[in-house]
This record gives C-alpha cells, sequence and structure tokens, in this order.
C-alpha cells in the first residue's frame, strides 16, 4: 500500500456552472390560489394520493413536460417568490393544456366531486425563460441560497443532456439510449435487460420458469457542496427491475404514445381474489388518484391497462419490483460507473470532482478475527458488558438446524461433544458463559397459539436479575405465500416481542442459509491449487468452511448484549494510525434518527408519524487491547446496551412530541432530548458525535448551513464542552467513487477496468470545508466476485449470463464531513470514524457506519415495530 501521494479517486460528481445549471419557466400564482388550495379535502387510508402528488403525475402524463407544482401548503421562506406557489417548467406551458388539466383533475377529487374552483385563478402568463443561476443569491458568506425545486430543475436539466447522447459501454454494442421518467431520473427504457430463473416450487413440488426484465436507471441529486459555496451533481446508478407479479406493487412504470418522451411513473392499487389453485391472484389493477381518468379527458388518450397475467413478458405498462426474489438482481457494477463517469464528462463539458489520496492509512489487526468473542476473551467482555453471567438457549425444532448449528459451535469453542449435548444440558462454553439447547417447536412454528404461558413456565426463560442475562438463538423459516395470503402469525416476529418484554436479546436463523459442502473451493483454494499446478506440486488440501450466517448470527447476538471484544481497540490503536489515533480518553456517540410512518390498518385508529432516536455511546480508551464499554440511552438514563435495548424494543416506537411538524415543536423536542442524552453523559470526557443528516432536525449538519447553530450538543458547545459532531453519509447525495489512478499494486489486464481504492482516506477541500471519502471493495469482491467490475450486465460473455442472477459490486464509499471538531484534529476524527467502520464491532467484516452509530441503527431497526410501517418506497 502507498502512502498516498499520486493517488486520485474520480467519482460520478460534478461541479455545476452556471452554463450547466440552464434556464426554467416560472409562473407565481396570485395570493387568492393558496386559500383555494386549503380547502381541498385531504384524502386519507393505505392508498391514498396527497393533492400535490397526484396533480403532478397527471399534468407529466398530459404535457409530456416534467413539472414542479410547490406545495402551497409548505411555500419558499427564501428566493424572488418566498410564499408563494409556484409552477416551474423547463419549457414553455399550453395555458388552455394546463388549465383544462387543472379543472379535470380538481372535479375528481374524492370528496370533492364536480368542483371546479382552481383553474379559473391560475395565472400563466410567460415572461420568458429565465437562467436558473439568477434565481439564486449568494449570503454573507459567499454561501448560494435558493430553493430547493432550482436544484431539481437542475439536475432534469443534465437528464435531458445525458438522455440527448447515448452512452457507449462496448465497441461492439450500440450505445445505450435512457428516456426520462416523470421524476427526472433516466431509464433504459428501449432496450431492456432479461433473464430466465427455473427453480422447483418447495410447496408444489412443480418446476417452475420465471422470465425477469430490468433496465439502468440513472439518479441525479443536485445540492450544494460541503462550503455551500458551489453546486454539485451527484450521479448514482442502479438496476431498475420490473415486477414479476403485483403482490406489494405500490407503481407502474408506463410509456404513453402520445408523450413517448417520458416514461410515467403512476400509482396502483391490486384488487385480489383466491385462484382455483387456492392462491390469491389479481382480480384487478387500478390507477389510483383518477391519473387515468384526466389524461383522457384531457385529450391525450387512455393510459395503457396494467396486465393481470403475462408478467414474463415486457409491455408497455410493468410494476415497479420493491422487494423479494428476481431472475435479475441488483447492482450496476463498478465497469458501469467507470463508462458513465467517463461520458458523463464528455457530455457535461466538466471534469469530476477527483478525491486526493492521503497519508491516513486504515488497517485492521493481523489475523483472521471469528465473527463472535472467543472463549479466551469472553470474561474480559462479559464484565465490560456488567455481567457476571450468561445463558444462551438454542431454541430450535429441527433435527437438521440444531445439528448445523451446535456442530459450527462445537467447532468454535473447541468443544467436540457439544454437537451430541442432550437438550436442557448446560455446557460451559467460558468462564461465566453456559449454552443449552432446548427444543420447543411450539415455540417457533407460525400460528396464533398462545406463546407466553409456555415461556413463563419453563425455567431456561426465566429472565435475568443482576449482573446475569439470557440470550436465545432462535430456528425459523420464511412463511409460504399461502400463510402470508391467510394471514398466519409469523413466529418470529411473535417472540421477539416477547423476548424483549422479558430482557431477553434474540437473534433468529434460517435454513434458507444452508452454507452447503463444507469443502466447497474459495476463491483462496482456487489460487493456492493453480499455483501448485504451475509449479508442478501436489494439489494443497481444501480447508474445511466454517458456517458463516451461524457465526455472524451469534456475534450478532453478542454484540447486541454489549459483549464486545478488544477487535475495535486493535483497529483504532493500530500502528499505521501513527499521530491520526485519539491520544486521550474519549466517548463516541451513535445517534440514528428515522421517520416511522406507521402502516394504516382497516379498523384501527390512524397514528401520527413519530420520530425514531437511539443513542448508544462507546467509552474509548487509547490501548489497542481495552474493551470498550458500551451503553444506550433510555428514559431511565444511559443503561448497558442489553438491558437498554430490552427496555426500548419493550416499549413502542417513538416518542409522544418526536416528529418533524415544526409548527408542533417537533424538531425542537428532539434537539432537547439529544442535548439531554449528551449532557447525560458528563464532561469527564471529550464527546464524538457520529450522526447522519437531517435537515429539518439539524440545520447545522446541511452543506449550505455547517457548523452554524442546530447541531447535536449545541447547547453543550455554547456552555464550553467539548464536543466534536462528524456527519456520516453514504447514500444519494454521496459521491461515487468511479476510477482510481495512481497508487500502488498491479493493475488489472484490461486498461478499461476500474482500479480499486487503496485502504486510505481521500479528501476534496470544497473552499475551506474537507469532505473526506473512505472507500474500498465489497466482501464479495475482495473473494473474487469480479464480474461486475470486468463486465457491465449488458457486455457479459455468453458463458456468464448466469451471473445476471447475482449482485455486481460497485466500490463502496463513506463521506464524512467534520460539522465541529471541538478539541480534535479532523484527521482525527475522521481516522476514527474509518477505522471503526472498516472493522466491526462483531464480525471479521465491515460496516457502512462507524460502529456506536452501527449499533444505534441496529437497535432501531430489530425493534419488534419496525416492519409494521408505510412503505413510500417505488
Amino acid at each position: 500500500m502507498s502512502d498516498g501521494s499520486g493517488q486520485h479517486l474520480f467519482t460520478l460528481s460534478f461541479p455545476l456552472d452556471d452554463r450547466l445549471l440552464g434556464e426554467v419557466h416560472v409562473h407565481p400564482q396570485a395570493e387568492t390560489f393558496d386559500p383555494a388550495w386549503k380547502r381541498l379535502p385531504r384524502p386519507r387510508g393505505r392508498d391514498a394520493v396527497q393533492p400535490i402528488a397526484s396533480l403532478q403525475v397527471a399534468a407529466r402524463a398530459v404535457t409530456g413536460e416534467r413539472l414542479v407544482f410547490t406545495n402551497p401548503d409548505r411555500p419558499a421562506r427564501t428566493g424572488p417568490w418566498a410564499g408563494q406557489t409556484l409552477i416551474i417548467t423547463p419549457e414553455a406551458l399550453d395555458e388552455v393544456a394546463v388549465r383544462t388539466l387543472m379543472r379535470e383533475w380538481e372535479t375528481r377529487l374524492p370528496g370533492h366531486e364536480g368542483r371546479d374552483t382552481l383553474a379559473g385563478l391560475l395565472q400563466l402568463p410567460d415572461d420568458g425563460p429565465q437562467r436558473l443561476s439568477s434565481l439564486l443569491h449568494r449570503d454573507a458568506a459567499g454561501r448560494i441560497i435558493g430553493p430547493r425545486w432550482a436544484f431539481r430543475v437542475a439536475g432534469w436539466r443534465l437528464a435531458n443532456m445525458l438522455a440527448a447522447q447515448p452512452l457507449p459501454l462496448d465497441e461492439a454494442l450500440p450505445a445505450l439510449r435512457f428516456h426520462l421518467d416523470s421524476e427526472g431520473d433516466l431509464l433504459a427504457w428501449e432496450a431492456p435487460l432479461v433473464h430466465e430463473r427455473t427453480w422447483t416450487d418447495e410447496e408444489s413440488g412443480k418446476r417452475r420458469r420465471i422470465a425477469g426484465y430490468a433496465m439502468e436507471r440513472i439518479h441525479i441529486e443536485v445540492e450544494p457542496a460541503p462550503s455551500g459555496k458551489t453546486l454539485v451533481a451527484h450521479l448514482s446508478a442502479r438496476v431498475s427491475r420490473v415486477a414479476t407479479h403485483y403482490k406489494g406493487i405500490r407503481n407502474v412504470l408506463l410509456r404513453h404514445p402520445v408523450n413517448p418522451d417520458v416514461i410515467l411513473k403512476a400509482p396502483i392499487t391490486t384488487q385480489w381474489e383466491k385462484g382455483p389453485d387456492g392462491f390469491m391472484q389479481p382480480k384487478a389493477v387500478l390507477y389510483r388518484g383518477a391519473t387515468a381518468q384526466i389524461v383522457e379527458a384531457c385529450g391525450v388518450g387512455r393510459l395503457p391497462e396494467p396486465p393481470l397475467t403475462g408478467l414474463d413478458e415486457l409491455g408497455t405498462c410493468g410494476g415497479v419490483h420493491r422487494t423479494g426474489k428476481h431472475p435479475i438482481e441488483k447492482g450496476v457494477g463498478a465497469m458501469f460507473h467507470a463508462r458513465l463517469e467517463e461520458h458523463a464528462a464528455g457530455v457535461f463539458g466538466q471534469e469530476p470532482l477527483t478525491y486526493a489520496g492521503t497519508p491516513i492509512k486504515i488497517s485492521k489487526p493481523g489475523g483472521d478475527l471469528p465473527s463472535y468473542v472467543p472463549a479466551d476473551k469472553v470474561a474480559r467482555a462479559m464484565d465490560n458488558a456488567g455481567l457476571d453471567t450468561l445463558r444462551t438457549i438454542v431454541l430450535y425444532e429441527s433435527a437438521e438446524w440444531h445439528k448445523r448449528v451446535m456442530g459450527q459451535l462445537a467447532r468454535d469453542y473447541a468443544l467436540r461433544d457439544l454437537a451430541d449435548l442432550p437438550d436442557e444440558q448446560p455446557v460451559v462454553l467460558a468462564p461465566g458463559y453456559e449454552l443449552v439447547a432446548v427444543r420447543l417447536p411450539e415455540l417457533v412454528r407460525h400460528g396464533d397459539h398462545d406463546r407466553s404461558l409456555i415461556l413463563n413456565s419453563l425455567p431456561w426463560f426465566k429472565p435475568g436479575t443482576g449482573r446475569a442475562l439470557v440470550t436465545t438463538l432462535c430456528e425459523t423459516r420464511y412463511p409460504t405465500d399461502q400463510e402470508k395470503d391467510a394471514g398466519v402469525t409469523d413466529a418470529k416476529h411473535a417472540l421477539k416481542v416477547l423476548f424483549a418484554e422479558r430482557g431477553i436479546p434474540s437473534q433468529f436463523i434460517t435454513m434458507d442459509s444452508d452454507p452447503g459442502d463444507p469443502y466447497r473451493l474459495n476463491m483462496r483454494d482456487q489460487i493456492e491449487r493453480s499455483k501448485s499446478r504451475k509449479a508442478g506440486l501436489p494439489e494443497p488440501p481444501v480447508a474445511y468452511k466454517d458456517d458463516n450466517a451461524v457465526q455472524i448470527a451469534l456475534g450478532s447476538l453478542q454484540s447486541d448484549s454489549g459483549i464486545i471484544d478488544n477487535r475495535l481497540a486493535a483497529t483504532a490503536f493500530h500502528r499505521n494510525a501513527k499521530d491520526t489515533a485519539l491520544d486521550r480518553e474519549t466517548v463516541a456517540v451513535g445517534l440514528w434518527t428515522r421517520y416511522h410512518h406507521f402502516e394504516e390498518r382497516p379498523g384501527r385508529p390512524r397514528k401520527p408519524a413519530v420520530l425514531a432516536i437511539t443513542l448508544v455511546a462507546m467509552r474509548i480508551t487509547p490501548d489497542e487491547d481495552a474493551y470498550w464499554p458500551t451503553r444506550m440511552y433510555t428514559d431511565q438514563g444511559w443503561r448497558p446496551l442489553a438491558q437498554a435495548r430490552a427496555l426500548h424494543h419493550a416499549g413502542p416506537i417513538g416518542k409522544k412530541g418526536h416528529h418533524l411538524r415544526g409548527d408542533h415543536a417537533g424538531p425542537q423536542n428532539v434537539r432537547d432530548y439529544v442535548d439531554r442524552a449528551l449532557a447525560a453523559l458528563g464532561p469527564r470526557y471529550p464527546i464524538i458525535v457520529f450522526t447522519e443528516q437531517r435537515e429539518r432536525i439539524w440545520p447545522g449538519l446541511c452543506n449550505d448551513k455547517l457548523g452554524e447553530a442546530g447541531a447535536p450538543g449545541q447547547s453543550l458547545i455554547a456552555q464550553g464542552w467539548d464536543v466534536a459532531v462528524v456527519r456520516v453519509g453514504n447514500g444519494q447525495g454521496t459521491p461515487q467513487p468511479s476510477r482510481r489512478t495512481g497508487g500502488g499494486g498491479k493493475l488489472p489486464a484490461n486498461p478499461l477496468q476500474p482500479v480499486m481504492p487503496e485502504k486510505i482516506l481521500y479528501r476534496h477541500d470544497h473552499g475551506g470545508v474537507v469532505s473526506w471519502l473512505f472507500a474500498g471493495q465489497s466482501r464479495q469482491h475482495a473473494g473474487g466476485q469480479r464480474t461486475g467490475t470486468q463486465y457491465t450486465r449488458r457486455t457479459l460473455p455468453g458463458g456468464q449470463l448466469a451471473q445476471m442472477s447475482a449482485p455486481f459490486h460497485a466500490m463502496t464509499r463513506t463521506e464524512y464531513v467534520v460539522a465541529h471538531r471541538g478539541g480534535w484534529r479532523e484527521e482525527q476524527l475522521v481516522g476514527l470514524a474509518a477505522r471503526i467502520s472498516e472493522q466491526a464491532a462483531m464480525w471479521d467484516g465491515r460496516t457502512n457506519l462507524p460502529a456506536p452509530l452501527h449499533l444505534a441503527k441496529s437497535a432501531d431497526e430489530k425493534h419488534p415495530g419496525f416492519g409494521e410501517q408505510e412503505d413510500f418506497g417505488a
């Protein structure tokens, strides 16, 4: 590995100038428009489409334009039209068409049928196009200020530029043409990917076949750079898959023949009936929000009817796949990213953001680390978690599952007889740590039977008291389609609630994760065999493969219980950390927030959305052999992780008053709650907060207001406390690495193949504010799965078409931006963040987020009520 000098990491992010921003048409509405709008009925219910959403869908279908109707309920607070409702378009509007659209849309609103109040109030004078840059201005610090819609329109302009010039992927193939969809993304609509999958159905035993279709999708996100002084366009690419069934499908994509250049995304609802085989089948698929009727009434023609059957053939309308299995897997791969970056740079006439390598190395401890706490470290880890005794119950039904789990534990803890251990006979794995297997089919089987009575009658599940803890490693399986249709209770969900009420951390594992042949060849085996053959030596023996799923399940259960060994410390204070390691004791806090929309169900009162908040703290001692105490915040203060997670999981998601509604003081309630939690840690140690951006709660973490008031711990910083805040991001809005130049290592034979980043931090200075990028290769890529780096899905050789069913991996990336550095240097803060992400708390891999933030997110996502939320995804 090099020291970073001379290295550069290219990304799919591009700085924007006035030339690239282009022009728009803006139509401000009179003051009389907003009161009329606010008198419209607000639909409710699971399938409700809010007025602003249904209007924009209908408008884009009718006009073929990507229109923005700014929400009259949330007018812009800045800019030349602050407080006014606007209609913004890339091209000039047809006044007659828009008035007809508004009239037809309003008269079909549920509860408002036949009324026409808005069309006559529309103000549609056209003063000609205006340069988008003229609608933005700068504050005293030189930061760009402007309405959010301006950034969306800028993204559309770039998308139009890319759509006008097809993307060349290979000399032997035609360039790939994209169409814009109604949300401004680019879709390879005319050249879909197709792959067929066959399998044996477990329920019927019949051989089944299904064809899957997909297409590349490119999204463009425009936002201010971390300094706020320039605008940046972040490109991201993914595979958009067409649904093979209608279960859970909420939207369809369609191409209307009258406006064929816009791929329309429209919401649907499906009516079901029981088929002759006993399974539920679609009876009708209907457009929501009266979109179809509006389009027809405006003289455009009917929208194509969503097909009820024949989804293995791609037509003019296809459902947007959301979850479950699909013949084509996720990801476009690193090769596609590299080609897209080069193409976009040529189309925009602009070089991408390029990050320079730094000397900050991110090294892991030597040797192979297991995905669990080894026996010789259990005692210290338990003491650090505030425990004297720990019991893990292996709860199962099937003999195959029991053999698999106990066999792996026997190998891990060097207890040969463990695999044949009789039920309900405890065995000591390490001092203070015992394990017992209990076969209880009635607990782990799906169904509505009373499980609490069984748990209450057995001594093994009696909750621990004081410094004792009981945990469970449980067998489970996925419910069949028939069980889902019949509404059969999933045993996993029922047990999670019961265990949480008893303070028992739980982890579930299915036989679907069967490891297969333990003597299978992995990449390392293949390389060693190849070397031996070339050297004329006998082939080396193949090592027995561990059951990683079992190991990771146990490791996850242990870390959920606060039982964490010294691997984080060994990474944070690795000898390669040099002067970027922390030099004094501190507390690192992970602050996780997520907006939770409760799923609406018939007969149940509607519950308002809440903000789920979890905080996990680790006390870090500057010693590579330290075990970091880990706590979580509760209404009872900071408690050991296992105890706090149980309290959190036994209660509701979110708290009263924690939401994003400013008129009900929600954001301030959240800020006060977080500052109280941080204050409860005391001023003895410096505090480092790792958190993600949430604009309406923490404006001081946003690029255009970075470092200003409105950050976690703001009240403590004002009092002189040593509080540092590091913003962590790895989703949309984070630069996606495309290729590396410079550095060491062997280069690939194909000069077009992107070179992976090294294990260092990369940096880019955005006018006084540094964005730090930690990039790498996925675990699968490092293990030899290089298909997505060597090919795109369209350039796969004929013999590798089966890889369409495998994920195509790109470069991983996480961005760190220091909002407040407290008493530290930036290099220390981002170095710590990267190191405790590169080394996971309780397995041999890495996590996207620093350990305390990852644990805070895990505590939220494993809440029994996490799945009971409305899914607004595509």
